[in-house]
């Protein structure tokens, strides 16, 4: 689609051009060169422009002057700086599916040579354009499906298998550069009394705002992902032990105050399990056992707190990741 912007360009008076395609109530800029070039994804309501317009009547529409013209989008015109265009439909098996645009900054800038040259380009490439959306359509519906299948329906966080498949590469990284991480199991204190009491709208409810709450004190680089109920993991690179403990007092801290959900206020708390990475034989299993023991042992202690797994792997590793930070 680039490669037709730019040589219809090339062969005309524009000053830009542009594949605009139907989506949904808007046309999107899906290709652009020239003048329009920074505008790719910018969007136009269908109803109220030209290139709706030659969507809806399927032919082709020149604008000569795009400040008295009423079928325009004159905010869009203005931003783009559009004073005369030609817009052509595209096809694909007998339907519209985009628009090629062609404009200028100069009014009646376009000859008829002009328009006959965009419609021979539209009628040549129109429907290889069509089977590249059709293709791109297909691989985005491709990675919406994949999204899915790797996501908590609920809170949209990584699942248990995308989690899985990030705790083995940053074990990968570990075994082979010494790249430090820790693993931190936490879930929502008495979180089956609530769904008792409040009934499990409330609790799913519960369930977002406490992993949209979390999310926010962590960074985007870590993974943060949920598991199953309320038991949610997050993978974290760390320099020292002291900086994994400043992190979960200040989720701990967090969670605290109360969460608004419709008429409730249901107030909760968090308990954290933290395994660090210090041998290079673990597998993930092996870490998350160690963060979900870990866990437990904080719930013994009362809950709303975090506890780390002490092996003599993870006292070596305290005493090596000092080092590094000093």
């Amino acid at each position: 689609m680039q490669s037709v912007v730019e040589g219809v360009q090339s062969l005309t008076q524009a000053t830009g051009a542009v594949v605009e395609q139907l989506d949904g109530d808007a046309m999107v800029y899906k290709a652009c060169s020239g003048a329009v070039e920074p505008y790719v994804d910018f969007r136009i309501p269908v109803s109220g422009s030209v290139s709706g317009l030659c969507v809806e009547k399927s032919k082709l529409i020149y604008v000569q002057d795009a400040r008295t013209d009423a079928r325009v989008n004159k905010e869009a015109c203005e931003k783009v700086g559009a004073l005369s265009m030609v817009v052509v439909p595209l096809y694909r098996q007998g339907k519209v599916i985009s628009v090629l645009k062609i404009i200028s900054d100069k009014v009646e800038a376009f000859s008829v040579q002009d328009v006959q040259t965009l419609e021979l380009m539209a009628g040549l490439l129109g429907g290889t354009l069509g089977q590249q959306i059709e293709v791109e359509a297909r691989r985005l519906e491709a990675l919406g499906l994949q999204h899915q299948a790797l996501h908590d329906v609920l809170t949209g966080l990584p699942n248990r298998q995308l989690f899985a498949d990030r705790l083995a590469q940053a074990l990968h990284r570990y075994a082979r550069y010494e790249h430090f991480f820790a693993v931190m199991y936490m879930d929502i204190d008495h979180f089956k009394s609530i769904n008792d009491s409040y009934g499990h709208a409330v609790g799913d409810a519960l369930l977002k705002a406490f992993a949209e709450r979390v999310r926010k004190n962590i960074r985007a680089s870590d993974t943060f992902a949920r598991l199953c109920g309320d038991e949610f993991v997050i993978i974290l690179d760390v320099g020292a032990r002291e900086d994994i403990k400043k992190l979960a007092n200040k989720i701990i801290e967090a969670v605290r105050p109360g969460f608004t959900i419709g008429a409730q206020t249901v107030t909760v708390s968090t308990s954290i399990g933290i395994a660090f990475a210090c041998d290079p034989k673990s597998t993930v299993d092996d870490i998350v056992d160690q963060a979900d023991e870990a866990l437990y042992e904080a719930k013994n202690l009362g809950r709303d707190q975090f506890s780390i797994k002490m092996t003599e792997c993870e006292i070596a590793y305290g005493h090596r990741a000092q080092s590094k930070s000093a």
